[in-house]
Parts: C-alpha cells; sequence; structure tokens
C-alpha cells in the first residue's frame, strides 16, 4: 500500500474533491483553486508518485497511479468522491473510475490530456531524457512564463514549491524523469473506455492542443447528455490563465445536484 503525499486547502469540514495534476506537476498547484475558488469544499490533492514529495519508486503507469489514488482514498476516509483532474490527471481520473465506478461520483476535468499521436509522445519522452536542467530559477521562470507576465505569481508559487538544485548546480522541477517518460507512454493509449457515465464537466483550452473535436467527439460518445463543455480562450493552465473563467465553470457545475 502506497499512500500519497496529500495537500489540503479549503474547509476541511467541506465535501472532499480529490485533484491529480498532469505530468510534472504537484498537487500544491491547487492551493489557489482550493482556497479562493472553491474554499467551502474540502480540496484533497495529491503528488503522484515519482512527482513532488510521493514516493519516486516506479512503477510510474496510470494502473499503479489508480491504485495509489485508491490507497490514499483509504487511508484519509474518502469512500465517494468528486475527483478533479488537470492534463494527464484527466486519463487519471477516467481510469479511476474505470476500475472503480463506485469511489467517483462526478469528473472535472480541466483541459485533459486523454490521447497523443506515437510521434508526439515519444518526442516529448525524448525531450525529458535530454533536457539539461535550467541554470538559474529565472531562465526556469522565463520558461514556464512564455511571454505570459500575467502568470508571473503562479509561476512563482510553482517555483517555490517545486524547483530544487541539483548536485551539478542545475535547477530541475521535483520530479523522477523516468515518471514523465512512462506518463508520455501512457497517453499514446487510446482513450479511457468508461463503464458508467457519470457527470462530467470539461473545461478545454482554445489555445492547447489536447481537447480536439476527435477527443470530444469520444468523450460525447461515452458521456452522452452527461458531458458539459467549457472553452476558455486560454493556455493549457486553465486555472493561472483563466482563474475566473475556471473557477465559474467549476463551481457552477459543483453546486448542481450530484
Amino acid at each position: 500500500m502506497t499512500e500519497l503525499h496529500v495537500h489540503h486547502f479549503g474547509d476541511p469540514s467541506g465535501e472532499p474533491l480529490l485533484a491529480v495534476h498532469g505530468i510534472t506537476g504537484h498537487g500544491r498547484r491547487f492551493r489557489r483553486s482550493g482556497e479562493e475558488g472553491w474554499p467551502d469544499r474540502h480540496t484533497v490533492a495529491v503528488d503522484l508518485r515519482g512527482h513532488g514529495r510521493s514516493t519516486g519508486d516506479g512503477p510510474w503507469s496510470i494502473a499503479q497511479h489508480v491504485t495509489d489514488l485508491l490507497d490514499t482514498m483509504d487511508a484519509h476516509g474518502l469512500a465517494s468522491v468528486d475527483v478533479l483532474g488537470h492534463s494527464y490527471g484527466g486519463a487519471i481520473a477516467m481510469a479511476l473510475l474505470a476500475r472503480a465506478p463506485e469511489r467517483v461520483q462526478r469528473l472535472v476535468l480541466l483541459d485533459p490530456a486523454l490521447h497523443t499521436s506515437a510521434e508526439n509522445g515519444t518526442a516529448n519522452a525524448l525531450a525529458a531524457i535530454a533536457f539539461p536542467g535550467f541554470a538559474s530559477p529565472e531562465e526556469a521562470m522565463q520558461a514556464r512564463l512564455m511571454g505570459n507576465d500575467a502568470i508571473r505569481d503562479a509561476v512563482q508559487e510553482d517555483l517555490d514549491e517545486h524547483l530544487v538544485r541539483g548536485d551539478d548546480g542545475r535547477w530541475r522541477y521535483r520530479v523522477h524523469p523516468p515518471a514523465i517518460i512512462a506518463g508520455w507512454g501512457e497517453l499514446c493509449s487510446p482513450v479511457p473506455r468508461l463503464p458508467v457515465a457519470p457527470p462530467t464537466l470539461v473545461v478545454a483550452a482554445a489555445r492547447a492542443p489536447f481537447v480536439t473535436p476527435e477527443i470530444e467527439g469520444d468523450l460525447r460518445a461515452q458521456l452522452g447528455d452527461q458531458l458539459t463543455l467549457v472553452r476558455l480562450d486560454c493556455g493549457h493552465m486553465v486555472y493561472w490563465e483563466d482563474f475566473p473563467g475556471t473557477v465559474a465553470a467549476v463551481t457552477g457545475f459543483l453546486s448542481r445536484p450530484s
């Protein structure tokens, strides 16, 4: 049994919301969302295996991530919860539903990364292998901003938690490279199949390549009228780049009777 490192935000007595980050991420990325966006909920945000402050040991498959989530839910007394997943965390959230539908009430998928081509998956995995690290935190900041200075505060908080200096003097995220490579390999698989169709919100980033017409069609075929899709005119980090729009979509969805 593996209990993941967990960050708690919002009202400890509120309805729990299990939050799952993506490749290279960590649970503290949901701090502002949990404390300011939906503070009445108890956001339970994990560091996935190979990420943040959780164990770095493999395997790093989606199947193992699901097992880790179930172990962590058991350890925290979470019988059945709403699950939020960003990016690759969306694929893991769907896989959790597929294995244990009785443990998932509703899905909130923030610009989910559910499938990529073999070529793209390979390119990203090779980039992770070749990545030399950053020369300084400022270099990491500029790489993350990509010219969008409006998210500087969010990126600074992210770097404060997640950027560490190695023995070689270079700066890298608190992630085990094999976990990154495994994640991109998993995303080359088909979109997860769901045994049931719970109420599901998808917040899609119009400036990101993940929720394509094909992915949207797959989700509509699986979820039917249980799917709510909101498109925001921003990039992949929707809860950084359009915090008000993301909060409005999520709180509006979660306020409906489950």
